[in-house]
């Protein structure tokens, strides 16, 4: 079953000694309007914004940065939709509006369940600690992340002392959340609207 997953990420088998490769999928637009998500492992960015007479696509190379974490590139990956989701230029943008960006790029992990917890935020903070020579594969501005600051009424996770049972039901519910969202949509993934408005509700509630 396909949840409402604003990013989607899947892994596919490494050349040896080589961190697996990445495919991703769930993009849109400031219009709520997919965006392609092409694979080109010939590039040299990590991830581009390609624009065909006003039809955007992300193009990504999903071997690029291999020695940053799935979950780093995933969010790199999605920092760059933000910029798309958000109406930003793709490239040329103000430290401020790349942190906009950031702080929905982090958004999208979180509920697309790639990261669920504070540890997981800090591990991708950490290894954000990029060469010039990655920098130069990213569109940038070069700058120091700061997702510490990036504000979200947080979900209380069951402790790790809790029943499995608990964790299994929290986890039920927030996909019937993603499921009402991505039906509200008509399967256009977007995070603006009644319909994320309910979804937040619904995430609440879960959180209860």
């Amino acid at each position: 079953m396909r949840y409402a997953l604003i990013l989607s990420a899947a892994l596919f088998a490494p050349a040896h000694g080589q961190q697996p490769s990445l495919t991703f999928d769930g993009c849109v637009d400031s219009a709520g309007r997919p965006v392609p998500a092409v694979p080109d492992g010939g590039q040299r960015e990590f991830v581009r914004v390609r624009d065909d007479g006003g039809r955007l696509a992300l193009v990504y190379n999903p071997d690029a940065l291999a020695e940053r974490s799935e979950a780093t590139r995933s969010f790199l990956f999605a920092q760059a939709c933000a910029r798309i989701n958000l109406g930003l230029p793709a490239t040329g943008i103000s430290a401020a509006d790349a942190h906009r960006a950031d702080c929905w790029g982090l958004e999208t992990l979180r509920r697309s369940r790639l990261i669920i917890d504070p540890d997981g935020v800090a591990a991708v903070q950490a290894d954000l600690d990029l060469s010039a020579d990655e920098w130069s594969r990213l569109p940038g501005p070069e700058r120091r992340f700061e997702l510490a600051s990036c504000q979200r009424q947080a979900i209380r996770l069951p402790s790790a002392d809790r029943p499995d049972a608990d964790r299994r039901a929290l986890n039920a519910c927030l996909h019937g959340c993603g499921d009402r969202l991505f039906r509200c949509q008509g399967g256009a993934l977007s995070v603006a609207g009644d319909c994320m408005r309910v979804f937040d509700a619904c995430e609440a509630d879960c959180g209860r």
